[in-house]
């Protein structure tokens, strides 16, 4: 699965040794090939800076992050979920659950 056109989905390393972990495991390439943005540990969107943060009030952000107050993260809505559910539902292109996405994709 890839993630849809129009949409898309950032993964933020928490340190260094987590993306070492990921590189060792050999993710990297399966996160490449389903469209997901690597971003280096630092401050992003639950800061309001660097990728994912919405730039319209009429965008939908789904999020991992620790913060969920208006424009926190850009203009739009943001809903705070689970890595799990933020992941399907960027593979799904709309909010849903992991069980959901499996379940459509089994």
């Amino acid at each position: 699965m890839t993630v849809p056109q129009g949409t898309r989905l950032y993964l933020q390393f928490g340190t260094l040794a987590v993306r070492e972990y990921c590189v060792a495991q050999g993710y990297l390439p399966v996160f490449e090939r389903a469209g997901v943005t690597l971003i280096m540990p630092g401050c992003g969107s639950c800061a309001n800076c660097g990728p994912g943060q919405s730039d319209a009030a009429s965008d939908v952000t789904i999020s991992a992050i620790n913060r969920n107050f208006p424009g926190r993260s850009g203009p739009g809505d943001v809903w705070l979920a689970s890595p799990y559910t933020v992941a399907a539902s960027a593979l799904a292109g709309k909010i849903t659950t992991f069980e959901q996405l499996r379940r459509a994709h089994g």
